[in-house]
Formats: structure tokens, C-alpha cells, sequence
């Protein structure tokens, strides 16, 4: 009996010995943007030209989600049989490449028509960018582009568009026009769309709306 009750007795002391703690499990690591790439001159020949349009631009970088291109198009002014004035458009077309092709994930469009006066509509030059701002793994994409129908010296419409995966925010207003001591334009409209995004979208995306569209007369 003593036997049995000295041998309970190792049995539990060893146990109490061992070293019950568990090694930590390792959070996966997340997947940064990549660096974007300049792919303008590959993608005509991997993805057919929208009718009427011009290729203006296309890059392409890695996130979470996979391998992206994003392609900006534009038609300049043009009449169409039959009319007198003149219309324009622009497009962005974000594009997910996988095993099968390209699947289109979204497409932004905008335009001007009938416009019978000087007509703008058209991506400012290096508008184009790609973070993550609040590093999750997934990319923002904010584009800044000018609209307008005029035939006097005032701001152009000014838009600025942020995509994250399909989740869409938008600052519309006018371009701002500085002339000596007197200012002409510079409204802002923040989309409340931005409320439901991390701070630092907006904060980003101000900033940035000031960079474009800015015209000083001496």
C-alpha cells in the first residue's frame, strides 16, 4: 500500500515539475505595399484601350489582395456627329491580376458635355498615389483631377477620389486662384463618407488636395 501511494505521490510531483508554459504563437506577418511601378507602356498590350479613349497612365504594385494595375484614361475635348459642342471624359479602371486574366475590381468615371465654351477634364499631371496610410495591408488610392466648361479666367471644378479596396472617399471644390492680395475659388466639400475612415485619411487627403490646382497671377 505504501508502494502505491509513494508512487501517486512521484507521479504528481513530477508533473508539477515540467514546464507547462506554451510557446506564443506567431502572429502572421502582414504584407506591405510593394513598391508601384510605372507599366504604362506594358499594359496596351495586355488590356484592350476603352473605345474614344486615350491611355493616360498605368502602374501596378502588390498588397494584401493581390497583384494590382490601375489605369487612367482620358478623351480630350471631342464633338460627336451631328453636334456643335464639345464633350470630354476621363476614366480609372482598377484591375486584379490573377492566374485567369485581369478581373476588373472598380471604375471611376467622369466627363464634361455640351460644352460650347473652353472644356477641361483631365487627371493633373503626377496626381497619381499609392499608400497605406493606416498599414493594414491594403492599399489607398487617391487620384486629383480638374472639370470644367468656361470662357473666362476663374477656377476649375477640382476633384479629389480615395479608394480603399471599394470603400470610396471624395473632396469636391474649386481649384484656387491667387492674384496679388485677392483670391478666387479654394472651396472644399469633404465627402462624410470620411467619418467612417481612420483620421488619417482625411488628414492625408487635405493635404493633398492642396498640392493641385493652384494658379498665383503676379
Amino acid at each position: 500500500m505504501r508502494y502505491y501511494i509513494f508512487l501517486v505521490l512521484f507521479v504528481l510531483i513530477s508533473c508539477k515539475g515540467k514546464n507547462t508554459k506554451t510557446e506564443p504563437v506567431k502572429k502572421a506577418e502582414r504584407i506591405k505595399l510593394s513598391e508601384v511601378e510605372e507599366v504604362t507602356a506594358a499594359v496596351s498590350a495586355l488590356l484592350p484601350l476603352p473605345n474614344a479613349f486615350q491611355l493616360k497612365r498605368a502602374k501596378k504594385w502588390h498588397d494584401a489582395s493581390g497583384e494590382n494595375w490601375l489605369v487612367l484614361y482620358e478623351t480630350g475635348a471631342y464633338i460627336e456627329i451631328g453636334q456643335t459642342e464639345a464633350s470630354a471624359k476621363l476614366s480609372a479602371v482598377l484591375y486584379q491580376k490573377t492566374d485567369s486574366g485581369f478581373v476588373q475590381k472598380w471604375k471611376m468615371n467622369d466627363n464634361i458635355s455640351n460644352c460650347e465654351l473652353d472644356i477641361t477634364c483631365a487627371f493633373y499631371d503626377d496626381h497619381l498615389s499609392v499608400t497605406d496610410l493606416d498599414s493594414n495591408g491594403i492599399a489607398e488610392i487617391t487620384l486629383v483631377y480638374a472639370l470644367s466648361c468656361k470662357g473666362d479666367v476663374s477656377p476649375n471644378e477640382k476633384k479629389l477620389i480615395m479608394y480603399e479596396g471599394t470603400n470610396k472617399y471624395a473632396i469636391r471644390g474649386e481649384e484656387l486662384m491667387i492674384m496679388q492680395k485677392d483670391s478666387i475659388g479654394g472651396t472644399m466639400q469633404i465627402d462624410p463618407a470620411f467619418s467612417k475612415a481612420p483620421a488619417v485619411f482625411l488628414s492625408f487627403a487635405k493635404e493633398y488636395w492642396g498640392r493641385f490646382g493652384l494658379q498665383k497671377y503676379e
